[in-house]
């Protein structure tokens, strides 16, 4: 075969099933004649597509090996042997927890398996058995974990949405989830593999900000990072005391938080925040920790939209509002909404022919303008908050 192609100083060169075929049928013709049959009907030509099919699949096998061995490309298995490399491992479908306060009628001994489950009907297992003894206000309670039953996002419900007894009992008054549920991970795709894998090879989990976020990114459940230091000697306009590190985590389990901030965090660095949790450290020494959760910071958005025959009646506006929901969600943390950027994703959905957007933080305030989002806030848009109008329909 003539066609050139392997492993050349710009890369790996990969011919088309086209241009081998070229090479078999200019290589049949050097030693047959330029007289034979080459179609695709006679013999030669049968044989020569054959030879070729067979080439083409070899090539690309060959040209898959080598590029599975770079972070850029690799794919599936190869791209989780290449993270083993730095003990990095892909994050798999795990269930959420929460920390759940029950009150009852007296003292009550709630045995671990107990079942919670919020009004969508999500269903949270206590983990451990929970005595609830009498507290300053008169009322009996204590306080546990619970592991939701499913695996997935999902899983991590807002605060004080884990509300409802499964298994209903006299001595039972209320259950809820102070602060929301966290660590529910779904299955880690290829392309957030890859982004996680090349921010822990340019820094690895140590005590610099870029090794401390790359620990907690690692976390089931965490999907964004964010800091604000404090190095002055006097309290900054978010109420941060001197010389402080506040870490902002989006998603996660409170307790793998702190033992991940216990671990990565330098010694005598001070850090600030409304969580306050305890983790044994090295040496099996408790210390505390204080960070907070990233805020969420709802996106309202109308748009008019006009349309032209191409336009799928059925999935259209659902479309539309998903392609908006995707973009204001991948902004990372404190990154402005930019109402403009939501024009390109309309204008891809297939039958729109013209656009006009206004978005706001209110329903009631919608407007042509940008959103600043603040440095430990997040952009969110569910897709029943953005309202789709058809002009002319």
């Amino acid at each position: 075969m003539t066609t050139d192609f392997g492993l050349k100083e710009t890369g790996y060169i990969a011919p088309s099933f086209a241009e081998i075929l070229d090479g078999v049928e200019d290589d049949y013709r050097t030693r047959l004649g330029d007289d034979i049959a080459l179609t695709s009907n006679a013999y030669l030509g049968i044989f020569a597509r054959l030879m070729s099919d067979a080439s083409y699949d070899l090539i690309q096998q060959q040209e898959q090996i080598y590029y599975s061995g770079f972070y850029s490309t690799a794919v599936n298995s190869a791209l989780d042997r290449l993270a083993g490399n730095i003990s990095l491992t892909r994050k798999v479908d795990a269930p959420s927890h929460a920390e759940v306060v029950i009150t009852t009628e007296g003292e009550y001994l709630i045995q671990a398996g107990e079942k919670f489950e919020t009004e969508d009907g999500l269903v949270f297992d206590l983990t451990e058995d929970v005595i609830t003894s009498k507290q300053s206000d008169g009322a009996f309670q204590g306080t546990g974990n619970v592991e939701c039953e499913e695996t997935g996002e999902f899983t991590n419900v807002p605060a004080n949405t884990i509300t409802l007894f499964a298994n209903p009992d006299e001595d039972f008054i209320s259950v809820t989830n102070p602060r929301p549920a966290g660590g529910g991970q779904d299955y880690e795709d290829d392309e957030t593999f890859r982004k996680r894998l090349i921010m822990e090879n340019a820094a690895r989990p140590g005590p610099t900000e870029p090794g401390i976020k790359s620990a907690l990114m690692n976390l089931n459940g965490v999907k964004q990072v964010g800091f604000i230091d404090n190095d002055k000697y006097k309290t900054d306009e978010y109420g941060n005391p001197e010389c402080s590190v506040h870490i902002y985590v989006l998603g996660g389990n409170d307790d793998e938080i702190a033992k991940t901030l216990i671990d990565k965090c330098a010694a005598g660095i001070t850090l600030a925040g409304s969580i306050v949790k305890e983790a044994p450290d090295a040496t099996g020494k408790l210390k505390e920790v204080k960070f907070d959760h990233a805020q969420q910071h709802n996106i309202y958005v109308k748009i008019d939209v006009s349309i032209n025959d191409d336009w799928n009646s059925d999935a259209g506006v659902d479309d539309i509002k998903q392609a908006i929901c995707d973009e204001i969600n991948s902004l990372e943390m404190g990154q402005r909404v930019n109402f403009t950027r939501l024009y390109s994703v309309t204008y891809d959905v297939n039958g729109v022919d013209d656009a006009t957007i206004a978005i706001g933080s209110t329903k009631d305030k919608l407007a042509d303008q940008n959103i600043s989002i603040g440095r430990s806030e997040f952009a969110h848009c569910d897709p029943g908050d953005v309202e789709v109008d058809l002009i002319g329909l």
